[in-house]
């Protein structure tokens, strides 16, 4: 899997940065050793008096008397270290919502692998998970991928319970090792190497977008999480290549507590505006009457003391042609229909823990009106890609060819600049003004290096007059 984000998040009020690939955190305001230039929680430049180490803080004062090539290197030095802290805040916003702000938090964990030489029939894989945690307020929710990958089968991937798992706020529930399944032409996408799981956008919105091309198409589970809701997001992209036979998703979930697992009977029941489900029934309805499902146990109810609480979801009614309910005594599966030609699906989640059954029912009825609105106004696009300005990097191009100054500081990045502008630059001036799946990937994979770029030219113009 790549990670298309560099790995570092920046505090700049704290003086901390973090890096997550890592796991650690580096507080630099004591930091006059590692080569970059310190930044205060004032946001100026540290300019102490002299140059404490080779490498370290150097102030403008002390600058006087050395050559031009010192100076050169130094600029350089300067610039690459400040945008180095900086760019993560400026492409994707804080990593973590600040008290009072009306933001959200995310954060996208390093990748954990271990070998599955024990667990049967996947001897021969290594399983692959990582995670990512919302931040929404008084709610967080965790989204994880997992799957086994064989170095003798390159391009696949060998899911063991499932692949797109929400591990919190409960693992129950939405099932923490596999609760949304995407099947095209009755193949999971899932048994594709995923191609990239990215932190797209980090502010007033949280999106993480996975990604997976299949041989049939281009598909992409995005997750957009909203300040101070109690629902996750989820838009499903689907960009086929050729003629699709079916469309389908799959939902599981353990509604309140891990029944069999534990040894316990319980009584699962799925309620919908329409349709009471109880467990053991199947029954396969409208869509268009079913829109929105609450998934609970009447055994385990947080009212009587037991379980950690129901979970739901919604979708929009008019989306998807009919859906198919089975709660067993363990699982409660879920396969929602719709048309080969459907290229875009939308979901809210919740996992409502600690609510009671009759708690859970009444805050699902009363928001779902609101956010099937939400579901049909928002455009799940992230804003690195919707404020991108095509016209603006190419006059960063030109001013930056024609300065002396940033030729010298910049080299070698011009070049490459100009190179990227050619190549992903025309899936956001195309007609629909709407780039592809692939196109907005590889956008997203590179947008780092064009605010790169533009910080650094603003620096190097700025430490040119000095």
């Amino acid at each position: 899997m790549n990670d298309t984000e560099n790995g570092r998040i920046t505090d700049t009020k704290n003086g901390r940065i973090t890096d997550t690939k890592n796991d650690t955190i580096r507080d630099t305001r004591n930091d006059r050793t590692n080569g970059t230039r310190n930044v205060e929680g004032n946001g100026k430049a540290n300019r102490k008096g002299n140059d404490e180490t080779n490498g370290g803080v150097t102030s403008v004062g002390t600058m006087r008397g050395v050559s031009a090539v010192g100076k050169r290197s130094w600029r350089k030095q300067s610039i690459a270290g400040v945008v180095a802290a900086l760019l993560p805040m400026i492409v994707l916003g804080p990593a973590f919502a600040q008290e009072g702000q009306q933001t959200v938090g995310l954060s996208l964990g390093a990748e954990a692998t271990r070998s599955l030489q024990h667990y049967k029939g996947h001897e021969t894989q290594t399983l692959h998970e990582r995670t990512a945690a919302f931040g929404l307020g008084e709610h967080g929710y965790s989204i994880s991928y997992k799957a086994g990958y064989d170095d003798a089968h390159p391009g696949e991937a060998f899911p063991l319970e499932g692949y797109i798992g929400m591990p919190r706020p409960t693992n129950c529930n939405w099932y923490h090792s596999g609760f949304l399944f995407v099947r095209i032409d009755g193949q999971e996408v899932g048994n594709t190497a995923l191609s990239t799981m990215t932190v797209s956008e980090r502010d007033t919105r949280g999106i993480l977008d996975l990604v997976w091309h299949i041989p049939q198409a281009d598909v992409r589970v995005r997750f957009l999480g909203l300040p101070n809701r109690d629902y996750l997001l989820c838009e499903i992209a689907i960009d086929p290549r050729q003629p699709l036979k079916s469309v389908s998703v799959g939902l599981r979930c353990y509604p309140s507590f891990f029944t069999s697992h534990h040894k316990r009977v319980g009584a699962r029941i799925i309620q919908t505006p329409s349709t009471l489900i109880a467990e053991g029934e199947r029954a396969t309805v409208p869509t268009a009457d079913n829109w929105w499902a609450l998934y609970a146990d009447k055994v385990f109810d947080v009212g009587i003391g037991e379980g950690q609480g129901p979970c739901a979801m919604l979708l929009p009614p008019d989306e998807a042609s009919e859906i198919r309910f089975a709660p067993g005594g363990y699982a409660v599966d879920t396969a929602i229909t719709y048309s080969p030609e459907t290229r875009r699906m939308h979901f809210a989640f919740w996992d409502l823990k600690g609510k009671t059954n009759a708690e859970a029912l009444a805050r699902v009825r009363e928001a779902a009106e609101g956010v099937k609105a939400e579901l049909a106004a928002m455009d799940f696009t992230p804003q690195a890609v919707t404020g991108f300005d095509v016209e603006s990097v190419r006059a960063d191009v030109q001013r930056a060819l024609q300065s002396e100054a940033a030729r010298e500081a910049l080299g070698e990045k011009i070049a490459e600049i100009k190179t990227w502008l050619d190549e992903y630059a025309p899936a956001l001036e195309a007609p629909t003004g709407a780039a592809s799946i692939a196109a907005e990937e590889k956008l997203l994979a590179s947008v780092s290096r064009y605010y790169g770029f533009t910080w650094e030219l603003k620096l190097a113009e700025l430490l040119a007059e000095l």
